[in-house]
């Protein structure tokens, strides 16, 4: 594939996202993202054949970039207390800094209407984060095996509420009054 194609390709996918972020999956078309780009229609069904391919794939670009910066959870200079913070204050800069909500919040908001092979990337991309923050609260004196399971699913229902809270109603506060018992 040519730089020019890969190039398409990033932007085509870039726009997604973008769209998705302020509107969810149905807030665009092939046509939108052709025009903003200033190709054809037909050029964004060359390197995706269906919308759900396209999301499907800036899914699991997401999922990619983002457990690429998640630290090793087992690793021994890491507190597990001060990882389990750098995940808080970065979702909190998702949405309170930037001001919007994540890619993954909006596609669920959408799940009723997405194909299934966007609901499997969405569906990987949670047990990424799930998966992650069980092992990260393992290490915690007072959490362990099934209760390790079962906080990482109130965290991240507490982060995913807090969010919405707190872009629902413009009161950032919000956002530390839910997450400070995990702090």
């Amino acid at each position: 594939m040519t730089v020019e194609k890969v190039d398409t390709k990033s932007k085509i996918m870039d726009l997604a996202e973008q769209y998705i972020i302020a509107g969810g999956y149905g807030a665009f078309s092939f046509r939108d993202i052709a025009e903003q780009i200033g190709i054809k229609s037909a050029s964004v069904h060359y390197h995706f054949r269906t919308k759900g391919d396209l999301v499907s794939a800036v899914m699991e670009r997401y999922t990619h970039e983002f457990a690429s910066q998640l630290p090793d959870p087992m690793a021994d200079e890491f507190e597990p207390k001060t990882i389990l913070n750098g995940f808080i204050d970065g979702f909190k800069a998702k949405v309170i800094d930037q001001k919007h909500m994540s890619l993954c919040t909006m596609l669920t908001a959408d799940k009723h209407v997405l194909p299934d092979e966007v609901c499997d990337s969405l569906a990987a991309f949670y047990d990424v984060k799930l998966d992650w923050l069980q092992q990260v609260l393992a290490r915690l004196p007072s959490l362990s095996g099934d209760n390790a399971e079962a906080a990482a699913v109130r965290l991240l229902a507490c982060l995913h509420g807090a969010s919405v809270l707190v872009q629902a109603t413009s009161k950032e506060d919000c956002f530390e009054q839910v997450l400070s018992a995990w702090r």
